[in-house]
């Protein structure tokens, strides 16, 4: 039985230099955004633009801290921003029992509670680094053609009616003057610390059996709580189910979001603020509709008002707030057994596990949490997941230097039990023969899991943000739909590698849904893999050795793809989707007029494991 107390400190910047957004700090009653040209606009000043003063770092008017911003150490705030808890006590209890106390067997189990205290870029200070407001991150959609708002620095003279804009602006809106602040994205930390922790626990037989053979079987388990994640908190709330004027396997296309209503001009823009949609199933989606404002969120076009605008975000006048949360869980179960040998020179081993681990977030950025507000539906297999690890090694210490002695006798004809030292080698060449050993492992595994992103848009089906909730999450926003039992469309020669997988499962999602394929719904390729060392023993002097070593790793050259690299996220793409076509809107469509398949990188390897490595190497050791 033991304690452990855990003194944990909270991160502070040295020069208090480091600011937090707060929910509660934040004035919305003040801020608005400009429908065309996405410019903040100040209530208290008649719908104003606000200006930015780069010199001081603060916004005219006092808008930094309406806008919920606060400096960490200023103004009663603690100087790491949040609240710290100086004790943690995280107990632990185990036990080891001979039952039969004849030192052959033993069985253990134990159980324990272990704080972290977080890396920097966690749920503290540290990931207030290059922050609101003193690194600012906004963004601008261009309200129509960008020749339109040459008073700000990009083009012509604004003229209203000028016939080169694809659409004149709205008069009620002007030209921002220079220096105009947009929507910026902030950054949130809890004001009090929450340390996450992991319960472990496990319970396992050892047991010495006839022949030199000892296993041993456990059951291992562990939860983790109040883990980090990052959430945008600027994002719409979902569209309920009720009010969907999609119905199942009815995608969103670039049709829904540009083509006017029946008796309406050429010039009408479906989302500007006026003109209903018309969905390719018959439903016209007026401005009344709860449907609309999603509508405008999924089919952003210099025609339809800036997203920042739309009156459903939780924070008018922010972009998005990137709240870092100790709020995600995590699980993981696995059977573990080992079974080891010695005989002589040899010793081999095997070891295998059966594990699942599950988790809300695997990481502190996790991007593919697509609904900032349900972590639940964001649980799934972890990212580095592997149901099945076997792994079989081995050490064998070679015999060669009987082998002078047993080549001669068999040259000779002379009996094995004739022990007489043969003539013919040298005391040279019995140093050479002695001392090699070979080793190797060799890995079974299964894949890790990946997510499966719906980016589609080349074949004007679905859109990247499917859901319409304006999350800014760039690719990762929503996923496809699951349709089983469509058979695979098989590789073609003008993509790079096989087809691992089929392709054809997945089709459009429906309008304004996030998909129901989930994270991590695919896995890897399973993975077989021989490594193997030669080695040898030089003795020099009394107390000096020299080892000379010759590794192989992927000894057979086996090629193994990936689809998608767990350890290289930010340049894995054939995990994306993006075209759909056919009568179910099919990412594996093959026929006339589309095709999803030839060429594309979809469900293709990305890149594969090491090749085959031969290194040697030599070691003195005195």
């Amino acid at each position: 039985m033991g304690l452990r107390v855990s003194l944990f400190g909270t991160y502070q910047e040295k020069n208090r230099n480091a600011w937090n957004w707060e929910a509660s700090r934040f004035n919305a009653s003040r801020f608005a955004v400009d429908p065309a040209y996405g410019e903040l606009l100040d209530k208290t000043a008649g719908s104003a633009p606000l200006a930015f003063n780069p010199v001081t770092f603060q916004l005219n008017g006092g808008i930094v801290s309406d806008l919920g911003l606060v400096r960490c150490g200023s103004g009663g705030t603690p100087a790491g921003c949040m609240k710290g808890h100086l004790f943690n006590p995280a107990p632990r209890i185990g036990f080891a029992w001979d039952p039969w106390g004849d030192g052959k067997t033993s069985i253990r189990a134990g159980y324990g509670i272990f704080f972290e205290h977080g890396a920097g870029n966690e749920a503290n200070t540290g990931s207030l680094e290059a922050s609101a407001p003193l690194v600012l991150s906004m963004a601008q959609p261009l309200p129509t053609n960008y020749t339109c708002i040459g008073n700000v620095g990009y083009g012509p003279a604004f003229d209203p009616a000028n016939t080169a804009c694809a659409s004149p602006l709205p008069s009620s809106s002007a030209v921002p003057p220079s220096g105009s602040v947009f929507p910026l994205d902030v950054t949130s930390i809890p004001t009090k610390a929450i340390w996450p922790y992991a319960q472990q626990w496990s319970f396992g037989v050892q047991r010495e059996l006839p022949r030199a053979f000892v296993i041993n079987l456990a059951y291992v388990g562990s939860k983790g709580t109040h883990l980090t994640v990052e959430r945008q908190l600027n994002q719409l709330h979902p569209l309920p189910a009720s009010e969907n004027p999609f119905g199942p396997n009815e995608p969103l296309t670039i049709a829904d979001c540009t083509i006017p209503p029946p008796g309406l001009s050429g010039s009408a823009n479906p989302g500007d603020g006026s003109t209903p949609f018309m969905l390719e199933n018959g439903t016209q989606v007026t401005p009344q509709n709860p449907a609309y404002m999603y509508l405008q969120a999924a089919c952003t076009n210099p025609n339809i008002p800036n997203v920042n605008s739309l009156p459903g975000r939780p924070y008018p006048g922010l972009g998005r707030v990137l709240a870092l949360q100790n709020v995600a869980n995590s699980s993981y179960h696995a059977f573990q057994g080992t079974l080891r040998h010695t005989s002589g020179a040899l010793t081999t081993g095997v070891s295998y596990s059966y594990s699942h681990s599950l988790d809300d977030a695997s990481d502190r950025s996790d991007p593919v949490l697509v609904n900032s507000y349900d972590l639940r539906e964001n649980r799934a297999s972890s990212n580095f997941d592997q149901r099945q690890l076997l792994n079989f090694s081995y050490v064998y210490q070679l015999p060669l230097k009987d082998f002078p002695r047993r080549f001669s006798n068999w040259a000779h004809d002379r009996a094995p039990q004739d022990s007489s030292p043969p003539n013919c080698c040298s005391a040279l060449v019995t140093r050479m023969f002695d001392g090699w050993e070979l080793s190797g492992v060799t890995l079974f595994q299964s894949g890790t899991p990946f997510t499966v992103i719906n980016s589609a848009g080349n074949t004007g089906i679905s859109l990247t943000d499917n859901a319409g909730v304006s999350s800014g999450l760039g690719i990762a926003a929503s996923y496809p739909d699951i349709l089983s039992g469509l058979p695979s469309p098989g590789s073609n020669p003008r993509s790079v590698g096989p087809l691992i997988g089929n392709p054809s499962q997945f089709v459009a999602p429906r309008g304004l849904t996030f998909g129901d394929a989930g994270r991590n719904f695919l896995n890897n390729p399973r993975r077989l893999n021989f490594d193997m060392a030669l080695l040898k023993h030089f003795k020099i002097r009394e107390s000096g050795q020299l080892e000379f070593r010759a590794e192989a790793f992927n000894v057979f050259n086996h090629t193994e793809f990936r689809i998608y690299d767990p350890d290289n996220p930010g340049s894995s793409g054939n995990n994306i989707i993006s075209c759909y076509a056919g009568p179910v809107y099919s990412a594996g469509f093959q026929g006339s007029g589309a095709d999803c398949v030839t060429g594309a990188s979809f469900l293709h390897p990305l890149n594969a494991h090491r090749p085959r490595t031969i290194q040697f190497g030599l070691k003195l050791g005195f």
